[in-house]
């Protein structure tokens, strides 16, 4: 059983290399604080005033999008309960984290719909790409 050339001189580069994994991570990092980014890099800010408040249609949008929205969000909510609730059972507790993670995924965020969010109208910053 012979083993070809090029595997052992693969082995031994990567023999050779490993202690200086950890020296090359170090020299990567930095000691200097990061630059701060050029005028033309950042976003354009929308005044908090110049914003038109959502009108008529959003606020009526608003709440009929919450019609369907709000049983969809209980459905999930109880459905990652319910998975949840199971993963615990099936790992005797170990997997806590990961039940953890199938409730705060469904439960988790707005229940509601706001007029904002349907007529997406921007907060703080607008970009334009």
């Amino acid at each position: 059983m012979s083993i070809p050339k090029w595997v052992s001189v693969v082995f031994a580069a990567l023999l050779a290399a490993g202690p200086l994994g950890p020296t090359a991570a170090v020299a990567q990092t930095s000691a200097t604080a990061p630059l701060a980014p050029m005028q033309s890099m950042q976003p354009e800010t929308v005044d908090e005033g110049a914003t038109t408040p959502p009108g008529t249609g959003a606020k009526i949008g608003a709440g009929v999008l919450n019609v369907v929205y709000l049983p969809g969000k209980v459905i999930t909510c109880t459905a990652g309960t319910l998975v949840a609730g199971v993963f615990m059972l099936a790992t005797f507790g170990s997997a806590y984290r990961e039940a953890g993670s199938f409730f705060k995924e469904g439960c988790g965020g707005a229940w509601l719909l706001t007029p904002e969010q349907v007529a997406a109208v921007p907060k703080k910053v607008q970009l334009e790409y």
